[in-house]
């Protein structure tokens, strides 16, 4: 099934962007915004263009821009940000997972932001998840597993997004756990790591934030 990346206008290496094209067969891209930028550095060609365009650079416009070629313009005074509205367009137009790229990066607001956009897939019943070099983000409201083999890093944290998330059980983890709650204002979850070659984590109520860290 065909992956969507959303390449969005924080952190992101050509490089890195590079890399995760090359692992995925039949993939759609969307630049949002100043993401165009990075595509652009990188060589590819997105299949979709949408952001108000306010903060990106001349050569950008003029080259691709200046082609209106599935571009969705947008008004810069708008209540969601660009990398909602390009995640709208993933739902609208593609099916599979969904992956943000340049989702991070030194504005906190909006990594929280795309971190609590991530929850959309849920109503749409896709996987929305957010990487970058270092980071795998997920929002998580049923049980799952994790094989060892398979994990991004050596880090496996857990953050409560809803209020509480209860009946947690953590097993295969150097952290195990017992029908815990986990609430939030405290750093219990960070910094676990998979102790077997598959760990699981199963809850009865919440919703829980998953990073998997490299470093």
């Amino acid at each position: 099934m065909m992956t969507t990346y959303i390449v969005s206008g924080g952190s992101l290496s050509p490089d890195f962007l590079k890399e995760q094209l090359e692992k995925t067969e039949d993939a759609y891209i969307i630049a949002a915004d100043r993401g165009l930028e990075v595509c652009m550095s990188a060589g590819v060609e997105p299949d979709q263009v949408i952001g108000d365009f306010d903060s990106i650079d001349q050569e950008a416009k003029e080259h691709f821009l200046s082609e209106a070629k599935n571009i969705t313009k947008l008004n810069p005074i708008k209540d969601d940000t660009d990398t909602e509205a390009a995640l709208q367009l993933a739902f609208l137009h593609t099916s599979g997972d969904i992956v943000i790229l340049g989702g991070t990066g030194t504005r906190l607001d909006h990594v929280l932001g795309n971190i609590a956009l991530l929850g959309q897939g849920f109503e749409h019943n896709r996987s929305v998840i957010l990487l970058d070099e270092h980071n795998r983000i997920r929002l998580l409201k049923d049980d799952f597993s994790i094989k060892k083999r398979e994990q991004y890093g050596k880090y496996v944290s857990l953050l409560p997004y809803s209020t509480e998330v209860k009946g947690l059980t953590l097993r295969g983890f150097y952290y195990p756990l017992t029908d815990f709650t986990l609430t939030g204002y405290t750093s219990l979850g960070i910094s676990n790591e998979i102790s077997e070659e598959e760990a699981s984590v199963t809850f009865t109520e919440g919703v829980l934030i998953m990073v998997e860290s490299k470093d």
